[in-house]
């Protein structure tokens, strides 16, 4: 393994024949993620951008699950103004990174994934999700506002008023109606996502390498109006309701195992 990756730990890296297998690798968790793994998120796609032996990178988890969410861990950051800004920065840079990034980024989605971990799929270039898989925003649950990026890729992808559905409610979207709504490029059967995400990898290491980074850095100036438009306000949202009393309510309900801050499912 490069040099470049050595410092990853809950991200594992391997590079091979031009494509980076970069695998979410905490499965006695679930893949939680805790505040100092967050960073990660934040640089692995400056570090792939930047590695003249990468031409694509393919992004899996290892376990039943893809990313449950970050927990109580984060919940509690908010009365540390300082570490709240950290972690806001990280999170502006994780969306920065994908939308700068110009080499083709494949993600396979298995299991549950919440959160900030689901909305780092959802900036991926080819999205490929499991028919057992559930993804949710989740931030509402939390009593907070959606300021990881959901707010600005959701509406792209499915159009606003879906949109408003998930992310006002916290709610679990199924496979086939992610598929449907095109949240998802395609869905392929329990277990079989990371193999499919190997082979789409392998067709776009194989293409013409310029025309494909020109043609994604084009695709995603919408990304970047979107960027503009929604995401540094609800990053400023997110900050705001973090320090709002009904986050500690929420903060507690999640170390007690307790329902999220709007309830279950509609």
């Amino acid at each position: 393994m490069s040099d470049r990756y050595a410092r990853y730990s809950y991200l594992d890296v391997v590079v091979d024949d031009r494509i980076a297998m970069i695998t979410i690798d905490r499965p006695e968790t679930r893949n939680r993620c805790e505040p100092e793994d967050h960073t990660e998120f934040s640089t692995i796609l400056r570090d792939i951008n930047a590695d003249p032996d990468v031409d694509v990178a393919v992004i899996t988890a290892n376990g039943p699950d893809f990313y449950i969410g970050g927990g109580a861990s984060f919940l509690d950051l908010y009365h540390s103004p300082p570490e709240a800004m950290a972690i806001m920065g990280e999170i502006r840079e994780i969306v920065q990174s994908h939308i700068e990034c110009e080499k083709p980024v494949v993600c396979a989605i298995n299991g549950v994934a919440k959160g900030g971990g689901a909305t780092f799929a959802l900036l991926c270039d080819y999205i490929i999700l499991e028919r057992t898989a559930l993804l949710s925003d989740g931030h509402i649950r939390s009593a907070l506002a959606a300021g990881d990026g959901g707010t600005m890729v959701w509406p792209l992808s499915i159009g606003l008023t879906v949109a408003k559905k998930y992310l006002l409610t916290g709610d679990n979207i199924s496979a086939e109606d992610a598929e449907r709504f095109g949240l998802v490029t395609e869905v392929v059967e329990e277990g079989q996502g990371r193999a499919r995400a190997i082979a789409v990898g392998r067709r776009l290491a194989g293409g013409p390498q310029t025309a494909l980074r020109k043609t994604k850095v084009a695709l995603n100036q919408w990304l970047r109006l979107g960027q503009t438009t929604s995401h540094e306000y609800a990053l400023g949202m997110q900050m705001l309701t973090g320090i709002h009393p009904d986050v500690l309510v929420a903060s507690e309900n999640a170390k007690n195992g307790g329902p999220g801050a709007i309830g279950q499912d509609v």
